[in-house]
């Protein structure tokens, strides 16, 4: 007897489905998928919904009553579609075109989070509500997946949408939702997850409500994309690099969601089921600058369909060999923090079911990473070694010229890698360009604060003010009066006023003018400053600053200080610490007699630990940056030998080759003998055998091969006094070279109980012997 087998799943499944570990953001997310491809159904078929718009309801308490409810103005569907959309398994969507994908998102997402759902949907038109309500435990206590349709009376037949209510929340999911602070998380994620959709799609701007605030799009921070930099040998290097490339179209069979090889006629899965069409395809978006650095905040985001599948990746920063993977970025910065971010839109490359991540080994992603990375490693040394050459890929520009956080070089220019030095104060306006100040939505203020830097390093003292206002509160009291006020009778006519003299002369200092809040007091000052001459009518005389009160409403000081004072002839003494002194009295007087009464010292090195970070000796910073000095020196001696790299190598004694090949070993470097034949082997030698090097050849780094000082140029005419001329040159160096291998062999408890002179002359040899070359 021919018997048919029963493959009707247990209904258990649907409750391993609520295992699966998916963020409560995206099981949220995949709810909202559903309501947006029914905004963008209708607007595709001709009749788009008016004012689309989402609400999302989050427990406001942690008990037993508390739910999540999603509810959409979308079309609305059947009790047919309705049974089959909360089906697991199928999906009435274009794999194409629309966000839901597998027909699994919906199951996913509502069993994580708990135990019953009710769905309940109407289309314009219909008298009434149809519905469904799944009891996980119902199914599984009856042992199938049959449940009653349900209706209910609709007040209004011209209503239309779609309401999903999630009760019987699990208690971690449950606890984890009512808290406030993580309801603000939700919000961020989505808010950057749906930020190209909510900003403009096909179905208009779509409005977004997460418990009772409604979204905005997420924007990067990011440089604007007409800010360039210029080289000296005339190359150009962009802040912004956009890319909008079309592909070849390929067939693609929208039953198995798999793009098919050129080869290929068929589908290889060879199902009656299958269907393939063309499609077409293209990679776009843009690669930048992030206006401030981060230790996490910064990667790409990889967007399908409008909606960001993967946000801050990194992967792109990596380079493998198929054997070894190396990071590539951040590697120059001494708190590994980095900057590059972006959002590439792949709309042809398939993702996985969760639709958390795209899926590497389909044929699209990597040719997306050849198209904004390039096939080989970044580093134009490493690439050059490696058999790479002509990588003219987005990112690879963008890496050539920003990869650095500070400037390259013992003068370099801020504005040559568009970096403001006080990263946090970069992140405090990002925070305010994240709130939509409008003094911080362009990037002009960043940009003056790398200006006043520059300048810094030039040597340049404050210019003309111009047009620069003076601060409020600074005027002369000898002022016009108002029209009417002690108006002179006609018949006695009042002589012609002198002309007034002309404003003083002042500069805004961007770097100094800012809102300083003390770290526990939360004192306030909102700080204007700028540099004036000794002469300046609001500046007492002799006197090398003053801060004054100019606007009490908002509580707006004006901070004048003259930089040319003597005062500030000292390396201990700099015009921030004359703001920070000021502050510090105003700060003990505004609180004295108050439960707190801070001392003058513990208030001031409060301040100087917020503000002073620049000037800070921090142990593990300066390590890390001595290690990473020597290590680009390291990096840098295969482009700077006139000699092979076995020459080279020959010259080591035998304890500097063992120190080499046992590095190599632990690093796992699969072969060696390409390593050596390239000098590459330099970057796993002795910081002592670097300095050995350089005694023996110091020819190799001098006259702009590395620096810019003169050596093998050094000529006066007689053999003598130009052999001493060039030793005087080698001794200083080797100073340099002593102090920075010193230091990066230090451990940070040995830095702190060095003595403070030792560690500043060690850290400005450090500096010292930075390159003055690019790469």
């Amino acid at each position: 007897m021919n018997q048919d087998f029963d493959l009707t799943p247990d209904p258990r499944v649907l409750q391993m489905l609520g295992e699966i570990n998916l963020h409560q953001w995206r099981c949220l997310a995949e709810l909202i998928d559903n309501s947006i491809d029914g905004f963008l159904h209708a607007a595709r078929s001709g009749s788009p919904v008016d004012a689309p718009e989402i609400g999302v309801s989050l427990p406001t308490a942690d008990n037993e009553d508390a739910r999540v409810v999603v509810k959409d103005n979308g079309p609305g569907m059947s009790f047919d579609l309705l049974e089959n959309a909360v089906k697991a398994g199928w999906s009435g969507n274009s794999p194409l075109s629309s966000l839901g994908l597998f027909g699994m998102g919906f199951n996913i997402a509502t069993a994580r989070l708990g135990l019953v759902t009710e769905v309940w949907t109407s289309r314009a038109g219909d008298p009434e509500e149809v519905g469904v309500r799944i009891d996980l435990n119902d199914l599984r206590a009856t042992g199938n997946f049959k449940v009653p349709r349900q209706t209910r009376a609709k007040p209004d037949h011209n209503a239309h949408g779609t309401t999903i209510v999630i009760t019987g929340l699990k208690p971690d999911q449950r606890a984890y939702l009512a808290r406030s602070n993580n309801q603000k998380t939700i919000r961020k994620h989505l808010s950057r997850a749906y930020s190209s959709l909510l900003g403009k799609s096909e179905a208009g701007k779509i409005r977004l409500m997460v418990g009772g605030t409604r979204l905005s799009p997420r924007r990067h921070c990011v440089w604007n994309e007409e800010r360039t930099v210029s080289y000296p040998d005339g190359t150009v290097a962009r802040a912004v690099e956009m890319i909008d490339i079309k592909l070849a179209p390929r067939r693609y069979c929208t039953h198995c969601m798999r793009t098919l090889a050129p080869s290929e006629e068929k589908c290889p899965t060879g199902s009656p089921s299958c269907q393939i069409v063309e499609t077409e395809r293209r990679i776009h978006g843009w690669i930048g600058l992030q206006r401030y650095l981060h230790n996490t905040e910064f990667g790409i985001d990889f967007i399908r369909n409008g909606r960001k599948i993967e946000i801050s990746n990194k992967d792109l920063f990596s380079w493998s060999d198929g054997e070894t993977s190396e990071v590539e970025y951040p590697t120059d910065d001494q708190r590994n923090r980095g900057r590059f971010v972006g959002e590439i839109h792949i709309d042809h490359c398939r993702v996985s079911y969760t639709k958390d991540r795209f899926e590497r080994d389909d044929p699209a992603w990597n040719e997306m990473v050849r198209i904004v990375r390039g096939e080989g490693p970044l580093r134009p040394i490493v690439a050059k070694q490696r058999g790479y050459a002509g990588n003219d890929s987005p990112l690879y520009r963008l890496y050539q010229a920003f990869r650095r956080s500070s400037p390259q070089g013992k003068n370099g220019l801020w504005s040559r890698v568009l970096v403001v030095r006080d990263n946090d104060r970069a992140q405090q306006m990002a925070e305010l360009f994240e709130a939509d100040d409008p003094d911080y939505l362009t990037d002009e203020r960043w940009w003056q604060l790398v200006q006043e830097q520059d300048k810094e390093v030039l040597g340049d003292t404050p210019g003309d003010a111009g047009d620069t206002p003076l601060p409020a509160g600074f005027v002369d009291d000898d002022a016009t009066p108002a029209d009417g006020e002690g108006t002179p009778p006609e018949s006695e006519p009042e002589p012609e006023p002198p002309a007034p003299p002309p404003p003083p002369v002042r500069h805004q200092l961007y770097e100094l003018s800012r809102k300083y809040v003390h770290p526990t007091f939360r004192v306030e000052y909102d700080v204007q400053a700028y540099a004036v001459e000794p002469d300046d009518p609001d500046l007492p005389s002799g006197l090398p600053w003053v801060l004054k009160l100019d606007d009490v409403a908002t509580r707006t000081y004006g901070f004048l200080v003259d930089a040319a004072h003597d005062v500030f002839r000292s390396t201990t003494m700099t015009p921030l610490d004359g703001l920070l002194t000021e502050l510090t009295h105003r700060t003990v007087e505004f609180l004295r007699g108050q439960s707190q009464d801070p001392s003058v010292a513990g208030v001031l090195a409060d301040f100087r630990r917020q503000y002073c970070v620049d000037t800070r000796l921090d142990p593990q910073e300066i390590i890390a940056l001595a290690t990473s000095v020597l290590g680009d020196i390291a990096r840098a001696i295969p482009t700077m030998a006139e000699v092979s790299g076995e020459k080279l190598y020959e010259e080591l004694e035998d304890g500097e080759k063992a120190t080499i090949a046992r590095r190599m070993a632990n690093r796992d470097v699969p072969d060696h003998k390409p390593v050596i034949k390239e000098g590459r082997f330099w970057e796993y030698a002795d910081l002592e055998s670097l300095r050995k090097l350089f005694n023996r050849r110091p020819e190799m780094f001098f006259d702009g091969r590395f620096w810019n000082d003169g050596y093998s140029a050094i000529d006066f005419g007689n053999d003598g006094v130009t052999e001493q001329a060039r030793r005087g040159v080698l001794a200083r160096y080797d100073a340099y070279f002593g102090d920075a291998i010193w230091l990066a062999n230090q451990s940070p408890s040995d830095v702190d109980r060095a003595s403070r002179d030792v560690v500043i002359r060690a850290t400005c040899s450090v500096r010292l012997l930075k390159s003055d070359t690019a790469d």
